[in-house]
């Protein structure tokens, strides 16, 4: 009999999961499932999902998260992962950069408004023959806010493991064995971080009766400070350089056009001498303007309005020039009532200021990347966060980790859950892999993965119909797939 249904995935790639339930150890305050045990010659493979409670922490204290194999006369500790606080691992993160030194253990940081607190815990130890028939303990020690060790903790998570040996030099030949990675795809983010970007506001002038009553250097000093606010939120971003900067005044056609005009030239340069001197970006890269009356959205606003006589409004706007006494022409209509209802409902919309930041972003350095990731990763782009997930292997426990931190950090990104779907089924966990690809099913980018999640489940139709759409669209592993589907048929 030929198996594919569960071994394509089961055993090939992720060894056997020893418990379906989670084990709970350091008072239950943290959980461990879907442990794997894979002899792969002279190593052992032990992977494990670790969830925690909000409350596993305080923000200064940290927890030193150790599995433990063991027999009666044996003993193999695993490697060790640091679940932080926010205030502890900044100190950490200052203490390194200070002495130069990188922390050579994995560090999770404890974030109390993350929806889940989970880490993959995977790696490998040389293998021991009396490791067939050993218990898993975990070791939770833990650090207080002084710097003090304080308790440790040792809970029984298995009994015994479940062991999948790969490295049978008979294997049975109606199974076959692949690696996963073969086949899943991976695909890049669209757009680049590496380059210049906009951000755009509006502040309303004669809308905001505060700013209205301003002039001169105070009304100058309020749109300074709005848009140095703006300014300020982007250049949180490791990278961003503020390298321009166009400010545009819209007026209304409120008293003697020639005067507005004036008005309006001596705003725009008192505006740019003032952000000038404030030296918020180069004088070079910034532009100050002033349209004295904006009839064109006047035109709009009268003509999505509910006014009266509208559509003549409209009209004297399109026929007569403002030289030529366009204001005058609607003032003497409708006995006054609409030139009054613009003056009231109108010019205030008009008056404003649209501005235009231009950004760049140069992105992080390997060394940079790192430090950011395990501090601040909300702060990184998702291209960042690829191309630092990029310094690994594909399939290693730090590339797997990254790309599947950004579909939680990007859940609207189609790529970032199509990536982190193909991590989950290399990790056996077809419940997450659902999760992130439900939304993008007809998605043809997620066609490929789509097909291996169901081939996972032992649904070959439907896994071959995923796959064929896949390779007509070109993607290469999922022909890879198919040619050994076809060959356990």
């Amino acid at each position: 009999m030929k198996l594919l249904q569960s071994a394509f995935f089961l055993l090939a790639f992720c060894g056997v999961a020893s418990t379906a339930s989670a084990q709970t150890v350091y008072g239950g305050q943290i959980y461990v499932n879907s442990e794997n045990f894979t002899r792969q010659g002279d190593l052992l493979r032990v992977r494990m999902k670790v969830s925690y409670d909000s409350s596993v922490v305080g923000s200064c204290e940290s927890l030193t998260f150790t599995p433990v194999l063991k027999t009666d006369s044996a003993v193999s500790v695993l490697s060790s992962v640091v679940i932080n606080g926010r205030e502890r691992e900044r100190d950490a993160h200052r203490t390194e950069v200070l002495s130069d030194n990188r922390r050579n253990i994995p560090i999770v940081v404890k974030d109390s408004h993350a929806a889940k607190r989970y880490f993959i815990y995977d790696t490998t130890v040389p293998y021991k023959d009396w490791m067939q028939e050993c218990r898993m303990y975990v070791e939770s020690e833990e650090l207080n806010c002084t710097g003090h060790r304080g308790h440790v903790y040792e809970d029984l998570v298995l009994k015994n493991i479940y062991l999948h040996d790969m490295s049978n030099d008979n294997p049975d030949p109606n199974v076959h064995y692949y690696n996963l990675m073969d086949y899943v795809q991976f695909l890049q983010p669209q757009g680049s971080d590496i380059d210049k970007f906009h951000r755009s506001g509006e502040i309303s002038i004669f809308g905001n009766k505060s700013l209205a009553k301003l002039s001169g250097s105070r009304f100058n000093r309020t749109v300074f400070n709005t848009i140095a606010s703006d300014v300020k939120s982007e250049l949180q971003r490791y990278g961003t350089s503020l390298v321009g900067l166009r400010i545009n005044g819209y007026g209304a056609p409120i008293g003697n056009y020639r005067r507005n005009e004036s008005e309006a030239m001596e705003r725009s340069l008192d505006l740019k001498k003032y952000l000038m001197k404030q030296k918020l970006t180069n004088r070079n890269d910034l532009t100050v303007g002033w349209l004295a009356e904006d009839w064109d959205s006047i035109s709009s606003l009268v003509a999505g309005s509910g006014m009266n006589l509208r559509e003549a409004v409209v009209d004297i706007i399109k026929s007569i020039d403002v030289v030529n006494g366009r204001e005058r022409e609607i003032q003497n209509i409708g006995h006054g009532m609409p030139y009054e209802y613009m003056n009231r409902f109108i010019f205030p919309k008009v008056y404003r200021i649209k501005y235009t930041l231009t950004f760049r972003h140069d992105g992080f350095d390997s060394n940079s990347a790192m430090q950011h990731l395990g501090s601040n990763p909300a702060t990184m782009t998702l291209g960042e966060l690829y191309a630092t997930a990029g310094f690994y292997k594909k399939g290693s426990r730090e590339y797997n980790d990254i790309v599947d931190l950004t579909a939680r950090l990007f859940p609207d990104n189609p790529e970032a859950n199509i990536n982190a779907a193909g991590v989950a089924l290399t990790r056996n966990d077809v419940t997450l892999a659902h999760k992130y690809l439900k939304r993008w099913e007809t998605d043809p980018r997620a066609y490929c993965n789509m097909g291996l999640l169901y081939l996972s489940e032992g649904n070959r139709d439907k896994a071959e119909v995923y796959l064929k759409m896949a390779k007509a669209a070109g993607v290469k592993q999922a022909d890879n797939a198919l040619v050994e589907l076809m060959k356990m048929k």
